[in-house]
């Protein structure tokens, strides 16, 4: 394994140390000592089996022991002789005592090949100037390397690391050291324990995703290396094969001499890397990994593969043996993988990241910066791990920070070349749309701009969020969130610098984008003028525009009569915005149109989910269990409920009114009519009004007189008159007068049985009251009458009404509205015009059905 600086450096100082405190024991013990009693059992018998498995046979002597003392052991026996030290010697060993710990696990990672921490070096360093500070006598060898490092710090490229140790007990491994070596591996905490939790779990391949320059192979091999120590997993092997092709330096992309470039390379490679061979010509290298794989359990990983991305990937990914795994680092998700994405650093990371980089390679034109210019920097910089690495580099070789800053291009090619070529021509117009048209974009939009139906967009998208050109935000929007795409930054500034927008595209996607908005501004007109009309789309805002004209073509094939048509511009609208209520409730709508009672209320309750305080909604979902899902309790509730929110037309009153009705409850009934007519309503909204009203006291009326209730009946019959008065007379026409008849013959029966003279004295008083109303309204009114079915004969379609103990003939043609036929029958009540004259006898003219 190749050592950075850094380690190399750790690795100087820290020999140093032990090499010092080695001498330090020979210095204070005679030769003749006995090695067992110096060192203690335990440490003896370590020392003795490190010579033997190092130099053949072993020499017991304390000088032949002590170089195979580690420097936590040579550090506890020189304590043991602490008392043998002159006095500033103990000093300088109590200062170093405190450390012991943090530099023994430091020493662990340096001899055992694994990842440095950011603090590693600095910590040493600083260990190794606090000792050396009282007296440099007693620290021979780390003033001598201090003043080396002082004086030539690349001398340490010379070193090689040696250091005594034990057995590394881990499985096999053919790791690289990491390139965040240099600095140490910091941050990202919560991704890195995601990716080590995936691999412990049931998921064979785990993606870690992100531009390039993002920091996925950091993550990747740190992930490797801390499952590697962890005693609860149990990989026999840990496979590192990457196809990483080029590589950034200050001043160039430089191309990888003898890179992986296609999948059977990396099969190949990954082969050589389990076998410890070649594989022999002829053979299938996927055919060999997985036999590996199915006897052995082995942790893959997959480095960079976005340049060697095919088929035969996939299909050996799907066809992965239990019990190993795959990591793989990519710029492009394959789909069938536990995705992780990286997203940049945060601004803290970032500065902590080019502050160390600057101490490390000692550039002090950056180290001399104040905080604020470094935090303008770094954000410039967008988080990525490689631009702020280039950007150290470029400064250590002479260039300006600003010129670094401007002139990124090489940067830019180097993050995002690699992955533009692999995306279809659909997402690449979807790009080009969010090119010209910047900012946050709902499926919905993106579709309508680029004119893609749902399934066009979801894919080019999926494309462009997995190759990170498009980030996927999420904002909450009353009750729900809905779900907006922008481009990356460095997706944004590639494009601009390597595929800026043509004019003929720029001018199409310019038209397209007014077009949305001139449609949606008609949209919110006429939901405006008519928001209780099941027909118009609520709009909130602009984001809804695109969907609402969808649903505004599915409402009009369901006036052409095309239903399945319909329903299927609600699912394209349902795909593009999941959350948006309308594209639910216009399906609701439809349902309803085809009968499909079931659907409708399950459409109803999704719309409901996501938009619970919508007066309109509220409104057409409760309407629509009181009149087709017969629910009529929580179709009241969520009638009511729309009157609460805001300020409601008579409309949504008048259908409160019938909910009332459907649950006998007339006098809320009735005093629903009197809020609807103290609203000012139009014609007719006044006339249902009026109309509810008025059934509402005949059914109550009727009710508390077969309950016996007379008092409560001729309450009902004075509330009836009152909003009869209150009514404007043109509302009293239709239906309602005859109403009114059937309470005027109601209120003379009372006044003719009533025990009390009041109520007598009152039922005749209103009988008159109600005259008087007809009579202005039109004369003759006054002639009508109602009465009940005797017979009716569907054969022959005729019958017969009595009334006022006398029999009238009626036939279809009498009914004012012949589709009332269906609704009679015998003992219904109906009101008529009664011809006494016609030379057939009595007959019922302009009949209308009661109920």
């Amino acid at each position: 394994m190749s050592s950075s600086a850094t380690r190399l450096t750790c690795f100087a100082l820290l020999s140093a140390i032990e090499e010092d405190l080695r001498n330090a024991i020979l210095g204070v013990c005679d030769a003749t000592e006995d090695a067992r009693s110096v060192l203690s059992d335990e440490r003896y018998d370590k020392a003795v089996g490190r010579q033997t498995k190092g130099a053949g046979s072993p020499s017991t002597t304390l000088a032949s022991l002590i170089p195979f003392l580690d420097f936590a052991d040579a550090y506890e026996v020189l304590s043991g002789l602490k008392s043998r030290l002159p006095e500033d010697h103990q000093a300088t060993l109590s200062r170093f005592a405190p450390h012991l710990s943090t530099l023994t696990q430091v020493r662990n990672r340096v001899a055992h090949t694994r990842p440095l921490e950011i603090d590693d070096l600095p910590t040493v360093h600083d260990v190794a100037k606090d000792i050396c500070a009282p007296s440099k006598a007693h620290w021979n060898s780390v003033s001598e390397v201090l003043h080396k490092l002082e004086d030539d710090p690349s001398y340490v490229l010379g070193l090689t690391i040696s250091l005594v140790s034990d057995p590394d007990n881990a499985p096999q491994h053919n790791l690289p050291a990491p390139e965040f070596d240099e600095t140490g591996f910091f941050g990202r905490r919560r991704e890195l324990d995601r990716i080590k939790k995936a691999i412990k779990g049931a998921w064979p391949v785990v993606s870690i995703l992100g531009d390039g320059g993002i920091g996925k192979t950091s993550i990747a091999l740190k992930a490797a290396y801390e499952l590697l120590d962890d005693p609860k997993v149990n990989f026999d092997a840990f496979v590192w094969v990457t196809a990483k092709a080029t590589i950034l330096t200050a001043n160039e992309i430089q191309r990888i001499s003898g890179a992986i470039e296609t999948s059977l390379g990396l099969f190949a490679s990954a082969a050589e890397q389990l076998g410890g061979k070649v594989a022999a010509r002829g053979s299938d290298p996927i055919t060999e990994v997985l036999s590996y794989l199915e006897h052995f359990r082995v942790l893959l990983i997959l480095d960079n593969l976005e340049t060697v991305l095919d088929q035969r990937l996939r299909d050996f990914l799907l066809d992965l043996p239990t019990g190993s795994k795959v990591i793989i680092t990519s710029r492009i998700g394959l789909g069938i993988e536990n995705p992780v994405d990286l997203s940049p650093l945060s601004d803290e990371d970032s500065t902590r990241l080019l502050y160390t980089l600057a101490r490390v390679r000692d550039v002090k034109a950056l180290q001399g910066r104040p905080p604020a210019y470094i935090s303008n920097m770094v954000r410039a910089m967008k988080g990525h791990p490689a631009y702020i690495r280039w950007f150290v580099a470029g400064v250590q070789a002479g260039k300006r920070p600003e010129e670094l800053l401007l002139g990124n291009d090489l940067l830019l090619d180097y993050c995002m070349s690699n992955v533009y070529q692999y995306l279809s021509d659909e997402a690449r117009s979807v790009l080009r749309s969010m090119q010209v048209l910047p900012g946050r974009r709902s499926q919905g939009e993106l579709a309508f701009l680029n004119d893609y139906s749902a399934g066009s967009i979801q894919s080019s998208l999926l494309e462009l969020i997995t190759t990170n050109f498009v980030q996927m935000q999420g904002a909450s929007v009353g009750e729900t969130s809905e779900t907006t795409y922008q481009l990356t930054d460095f997706g944004k500034q590639y494009l601009d610098k390597r595929h800026a927008v043509k004019a003929a595209d720029r001018t199409w996607f310019e038209s397209r984008s007014s077009k949305l908005t001139e449609l949606g501004m008609t949209l919110q007109a006429e939901n405006t003028a008519s928001p209780y009309d099941p027909k118009t789309i609520d709009i909130q805002g602009p984001g809804d525009f695109s969907v609402a004209q969808i649903l505004r073509k599915a409402l009009r094939d369901y006036g052409r009569g095309e239903l399945d048509t319909a329903l299927m511009s609600c699912r394209e609208a349902q795909t593009l915005a999941p959350t948006y209520h309308e594209s639910w409730r216009v399906e609701a709508f439809i349902q309803v149109g085809r009968k499909d009672t079931t659907s409708a209320r399950a459409a109803y309750e999704r719309a409901h989910e996501l938009a619970p305080d919508s007066a309109t909604l509220n409104y057409f979902y409760g309407t629509f269990l009181v009149d087709d899902a017969m629910d009529y309790q929580q179709g009241l509730e969520l009638l009511q409920k729309a009157a609460m929110l805001t300020d409601v037309p008579p409309t949504v009153i008048n259908q409160i009114s019938w909910a009332h009705i459907q649950l006998c409850d007339y006098t809320a009934a009735i005093a629903s009519t009197s809020h609807a007519l103290s609203l000012r309503p139009t014609r007719s909204d006044g006339s249902v009004a009026i109309t509810m009203g008025a059934r509402a006291a005949v059914y109550g009326t009727r009710q508390h007189l077969e309950r016996m209730r007379t008092g409560e009946a001729v309450e009902t019959i004075e509330s009836a008159v009152e909003i009869a008065e209150k009514a404007r007379l043109e509302m009293l026409q239709g239906e309602t007068s005859d109403r009114l008849v059937q309470l005027i013959d109601i209120a003379e029966d009372i006044s003719e049985t009533a025990d009390e003279d009041y109520m007598a004295v009152s039922c005749q008083n209103f009988a008159a009251r109600l005259r008087d109303r007809l009579r202005a309204l039109d004369a003759d009114l006054i002639a009508r009458r109602v009465g009940t079915l005797k017979a009716v004969r569907e054969d022959k379609k005729f019958g017969f009404v009595r009334s006022w103990g006398r029999e009238y003939f009626f036939h279809l043609s009498d009914l004012q509205s012949e589709s009332e036929w269906q609704y009679l029958s015998e003992g219904v009540h109906v009101a008529f015009t009664p011809d006494e004259v016609n030379i057939r006898g009595p007959r019922a003219t302009l009949l209308r059905w009661l109920g």
